[in-house]
């Protein structure tokens, strides 16, 4: 068995554990409690309240909410980190959260004004959609069976939907509209709808150049992908996480990332 190497997972990735799970921790045990200040409820974008939705989905309801998003974004976040780079990986979470908070103000505001939404899982369903059209590249065919006399097939493209009313089903409290907003928002990652929005790369180079030494210092304890490297990367055809040889892995299934929970 490998052993562990701090070395072998992404900056971000890393940092967002103990970064979450402090905020966790200060909001169980002080008086200032965070979720009553940063929890996106439907009406946050009409009051300018621009850090409840910049900050929701670092929040968390109890421990073990924590450790199953945490656990749920690691893999995910992780080889997109990789791939694209740390500061646009970061860019690419504040995008996500904020679009996927949009949408859910908006439909908040008509269904379900007075409910409030924490957790990272919103960012996990991103994150499977975008993977799921990267996946179906090469794997169009997720799940292919027949029940009865009907064949049944599941494309890989949509199976974040099959998470999506799974988890409804097995954590009732879990938030479907944060879940959904989630998978439309990895869509609109994943088709490019929303690369206006991204800094050049141009001055995600210079921001590098500025914090240089702290880079250095991060690279010795972490992964910490440059600009220069993921902008490469980000050019390279995709690696499937699934075998391309369909005829081999006809029982193969989809990596799953576990269980989300995301409602306060």
């Amino acid at each position: 068995m490998d052993s562990f190497k701090l070395t072998d997972y992404s900056a971000l990735t890393v940092g967002l554990v103990p970064f979450t799970l402090i905020l966790f921790l200060i909001d169980i045990s002080t008086d200032f409690k965070l979720s009553h200040i940063l929890a996106l409820y439907p009406s946050a974008p009409l009051k300018f309240d621009l850090n409840a939705l910049s900050f929701y989905p670092f929040l968390h309801k109890n421990i073990i909410h924590w450790i199953l998003n945490i656990t749920s974004l690691g893999y995910l976040l992780n080889n997109f980190e990789k791939t694209h780079g740390t500061i646009y990986t970061g860019v690419t979470l504040n995008l996500l959260t904020v679009i996927s908070g949009l949408q859910y103000c908006l439909l908040g505001s008509i269904l379900f004004q007075n409910t409030h939404v924490i957790g990272l899982s919103g960012l996990v369903f991103s994150f499977m959609a975008f993977y799921a059209v990267k996946e179906s590249e090469s794997r169009p065919i997720l799940f292919q069976f027949k029940v009865n006399s009907r064949e049944i097939i599941i494309p890989t493209k949509y199976s974040p939907f099959i998470w999506l009313f799974a988890i409804a089903l097995i954590i009732p409290g879990s938030s479907f509209f944060g879940h959904l907003t989630g998978i439309t928002t990895g869509y609109l990652l994943v088709y490019k709808k929303i690369n206006f929005l991204y800094p050049s790369s141009k001055i995600i180079l210079f921001i590098e150049k500025k914090v240089a030494p702290l880079i250095t210092f991060l690279k010795k304890i972490v992964n910490f992908v440059t600009e220069e490297d993921g902008a490469n990367l980000r050019t390279v055809n995709y690696v499937p996480f699934l075998s391309t040889d369909l005829e081999i892995n006809t029982d193969s299934t989809f990596r799953g990332p576990g269980h989300v929970v995301g409602t306060e």
